[in-house]
């Protein structure tokens, strides 16, 4: 037989019983196939390959667009962080806003009588300054009167010719002492910054989950495109060589016809699969993006060619994971950061409800002539006291404050058993895409023989085309689903990473250009 009608017989069923014949045929058979790269068995390139790959990140200088590279552009360049990150920015703000509460100021009064019976005139300076401590505050100044004042405005004449210079501190012993509102407002824009990094945090893993996902998706898309492109020119070559039989004689029409429906078949395939495959590649653009944050097509992009088996998740005790996963989440640190705002104005409602007294202590020394009185240093100490008779306010602030406590405990308790439900729900998804990896893999071997006994079959004159195109699809459907099992094992670890808090970090990718 003439070497260019050797594809033909295996396409046809011509000539059998010669071994050579039949080996070649075999052989063709098997490279037309898709190879089965997980099953049973790795192939040894395979093996290799995945003892490279983590978490089916590519390895540096492999060319191929791995997990590592869209989440690290995803963390650094998506805008929708660059917009929570603002939220630090403002909390920032707020803390500063709420420390100018003890900004020093001065004050300063003038006083004079322009048309009456007097002729005084008053002048004073003041700096005063708050303090954190225990809400206390201290002021210094200078003044100075002069001329006639009334008896009852004594006060600013009370100088020597060269004025009083004036020291002294007020310290709240009750109400606003432990605490007043000023520090409050400090407190809690420091617990609004934890809250603005707990929100950061929980949209990066909310990014980093969503681009993992969409990763896996992407790379399972171009998987199976390149499953129906290799069952497509299987048909189209075998297309051919039927072709050149029915030319001959050797083969009816009718064999030809079937074999090109099964083309349009699996043409109609590819094209939904690369419909599949724009549509995955559109979406992880949304991840991927430049320094500018803009998105950049991942259509050049080299994928893997074969989506790896997750790293082993440790057998630990699911409440040692529903403890990391409590530890790590950043709602829980949310919720705290809340819980430290409201316990900081439940405790200044509760002190409003106190009387106040306040120390004042003053030290004055004036200067030049005049009254001989008033010539030696003088400190004077005094206190003040006042007690609210009705408190309606400060205990409808305390009820309101205990009851958000109260609210936040509740949410906390429920978050626990939601984490614990998300971690067990988690660990169960990753076992059972586990064994269906297992399933279908076995799947792909079985379908995978049958195709190839079939076809031997049919060279061997005891089968037709219809089954050997059947068992073909067959086992490319197979490969498929083993494509969409692996795919789906790479999810559910990427769900479980997420569910624990963990972010994935660059390692060897290499972020394309």
């Amino acid at each position: 037989m003439r070497p260019e009608h050797s594809s033909l017989a295996r396409a046809s069923g011509m000539p059998r019983g010669r071994p050579t014949y039949l080996l070649a045929c075999l052989i063709g058979s098997l490279a037309m196939l898709p190879a089965v790269s997980l099953g049973g068995e790795l192939e040894p390139e395979t093996q290799a390959a995945q003892g490279r790959k983590s978490r089916g990140g590519a390895k540096s200088g492999s060319g191929v667009l791995g997990l590592n590279a869209i989440i690290a552009t995803t963390l650094k360049y998506h805008p929708a962080l660059k917009g929570e990150r603002e939220e630090r920015v403002a909390a920032d703000a707020e803390v500063l806003s709420s420390q100018g509460a003890f900004d020093p100021s001065i004050k300063g009064e003038a006083l004079s009588f322009v048309t009456g019976g007097y002729t005084g005139q008053y002048g004073s300076t003041f700096v005063e300054k708050p303090l954190q401590f225990y809400g206390s505050r201290v002021f210094a100044g200078y003044r100075v009167g002069g001329g006639e004042f009334p008896i009852y405005d004594n006060y600013y004449q009370e100088t020597l010719s060269g004025g009083e210079t004036q020291f002294g501190f007020e310290v709240p012993l009750l109400r606003d002492g432990p605490t007043d509102k000023r520090r409050t407002e400090i407190g809690k824009s420091e617990s609004g910054q934890r809250i603005a990094d707990a929100l950061i945090e929980q949209k990066k893993i909310e990014l980093a989950r969503a681009a993992g996902l969409t990763y896996w998706d992407w790379t399972a898309s171009r998987n199976k495109a390149q499953v129906y492109k290799k069952l497509l020119a299987v048909a189209q070559e075998r297309d051919k060589q039927i072709s050149e039989r029915v030319k001959r004689g050797d083969l009816p029409d009718f064999d030809r016809v079937d074999n090109q429906r099964a083309v349009l078949q699996r043409q109609a395939q590819l094209l939904q699969a690369e419909r599949a495959v724009r549509n995955s590649e559109y979406a992880l653009a949304l991840f991927y993006r430049d320094s500018r944050g803009q998105p950049r097509s991942v259509e050049n992009q080299k994928s893997l060619d074969r989506i790896p088996i997750p790293p082993i998740v440790p057998q630990l005790s699911v409440q040692s994971q529903v403890e990391e996963a409590t530890a790590a989440r950043p709602e829980f640190k949310n919720l705290q950061a809340q819980h430290e705002q409201n316990s900081l104005e439940l405790k200044l409602a509760r002190n409003q409800r106190m009387p106040r007294l306040d120390v004042r202590v003053l030290s004055s020394n004036d200067y030049g002539t005049g009254d001989p009185t008033l010539e030696p240093a003088e400190v004077r100490a005094g206190l003040r006291l006042e007690i609210p008779l009705a408190t309606r306010t400060q205990d409808g602030k305390i009820d309101y404050f205990e009851a958000k406590q109260r609210k936040i405990g509740f949410t906390q308790e429920f978050l626990r058993d939601r984490i614990r439900a998300d971690v067990q729900d988690a660990l169960n998804a990753l076992e059972i895409a586990k064994q269906r990896v297992e399933v279908v893999s076995s799947e792909v071997k079985a379908a995978k023989d049958l195709a190839r006994g079939e076809l031997k079959r049919f060279e061997l004159g005891d089968s037709n085309l219809i089954f050997v195109n059947l068992r073909e699809q067959n086992a490319a459907d197979a490969e498929v689903r083993e494509i969409e099992a692996l795919q789906d094992y790479q999810k559910a670890y990427v769900i479980f990473e997420a569910t624990l808090a963990r972010i994935q970090r660059p390692k060897e990718d290499v972020v394309a250009h």
